[in-house]
């Protein structure tokens, strides 16, 4: 779903008219796909995190880089974005810091650049991102 930014609603930032948010008459929609890419990006940004790979049928399609791009999923309802990442974090790092960051930094370029309010962004970490992908051997 995509929101009108201008419009007078209580779930709009500012609540101003149409006529003063866009510097004219009409209406400007955010669409959902352009928020994930925002977020995205904010995901990128941030000191180790990273993406996972895609997934096919529960198989993984390629290996967590550090380029790889964060899997993101965003609703727009009204003037409010729910956004939820999947990512992974660099080892050694705590899950709970680059979260915190990712968290923070999403919200405010998401409503920076697209003047919509983050009810919520949910994190789901689903790989931890270490120098090589071979299994450790204790010797």
């Amino acid at each position: 779903m995509s929101t009108l930014a201008g419009t007078q609603s209580p779930l709009t930032r500012g609540g101003s008219s149409p006529d003063l948010d866009g510097g004219g008459p009409g209406r400007t929609s955010v669409a959902d796909r352009v928020v994930e890419k925002v977020a995205a990006q904010a995901v990128a940004e941030v000191d180790n995190a990273t993406g996972t790979p895609r997934h096919l049928l529960g198989v993984s399609l390629g290996s967590t880089t550090e380029d790889t791009r964060a899997l993101v999923d965003a609703t727009v309802d009204g003037g409010l974005v729910t956004v939820r990442v999947e990512m992974a974090v660099a080892w050694p790092n705590s899950v709970r810091h680059v979260t915190r960051q990712v968290r923070e930094h999403v919200t405010r370029k998401v409503e920076e650049l697209t003047d919509l309010r983050v009810a919520e962004v949910d994190i789901e970490v689903g790989d931890l991102l270490t120098g090589a992908r071979e299994p450790a051997r204790a010797e």
